[in-house]
């Protein structure tokens, strides 16, 4: 007897699998347990979206601190592998010659505007993740974080 059943389930695999491809904008988020949620924190508001924390950040001792220059059209950090541990305190300490934004790949999804000049943005994960967190103008990846 035929299964009709086999055919939707896989068009409906392949329609999830590219619109998942098409939402990615060019990054990768994987969790690494493949829950697809990598639990990121990044200054959420009440309704739980990720929020821009210019400004002053506390940082605390256990902090891992990744510096950002963006100036005359470079960047580093250059795509660069970045360890950190669940549930620790992630500040982006960036120096900007010009207007941008920075976001990570992750679930929810994080961006800061970055105006010229000095600031400082935080994320903390909640569970294991591999993040790539990416400047669009100009458009490189600066890390891929890899929580544990």
């Amino acid at each position: 007897m035929l299964d009709r059943r086999a055919p939707r389930a896989g068009t409906a695999a392949l329609l999830a699998l590219v619109l998942g491809a098409a939402a990615a904008c060019g990054g990768t988020a994987d969790d690494g347990d493949g829950s697809g949620n990598d639990g990121a924190t990044a200054g959420a508001d009440s309704s739980g979206s990720p929020t821009s924390d210019t400004g002053e950040v506390t940082v605390s001792p256990d902090a891992l601190v990744v510096d950002v220059t963006i100036e005359g059209g470079q960047v580093t950090p250059n795509a660069e592998r970045v360890e950190a541990e669940i549930g620790q305190q992630i500040v982006f300490r960036v120096t900007s010659d010009t207007t941008t934004e920075i976001h990570g790949h992750a679930t929810p999804e994080f961006s800061w505007a970055i105006e010229p000049g000095s600031s400082e943005h935080e994320v903390t994960f909640d569970e294991p993740a591999s993040v790539t967190v990416e400047t669009h103008d100009p458009d490189r990846t600066l890390v891929q974080l890899v929580v544990r």
